[in-house]
């Protein structure tokens, strides 16, 4: 009886184990995936600034117009780039 017992008993304490073990890995990756999104959220605020100040830069009367041109296409690179990696809140 005990050599039938043993083994079960220890099949269901590496079970209970290998159980928690995933449940804690997935509790650390959700709390991971949240403090990503929030990163993520942080980033497009700042690129929007980063656009913003662009634009400002680009229309004002003393930016020669290579530079400007050059802002213009990094304000559509930024956007083309943002467009494909946004993530769903």
């Amino acid at each position: 009886m005990l050599r039938v017992g043993l083994p079960a008993v220890i099949l269901a304490v590496a079970l209970a184990w290998f159980a928690y073990a995933s449940y804690r890995r997935a509790q650390l990756a959700e709390a991971e995936i949240a403090a990503l999104k929030d990163e993520v959220h942080k980033l497009e605020n700042v690129v929007g600034i980063a656009e913003q100040g662009l634009r400002t830069l680009a229309s004002h009367p003393s930016v020669p117009p290579d530079v400007a041109v050059t802002a213009d296409i990094t304000l559509a690179d930024l956007r083309r780039r943002l467009g494909r990696t946004e993530l769903d809140g």
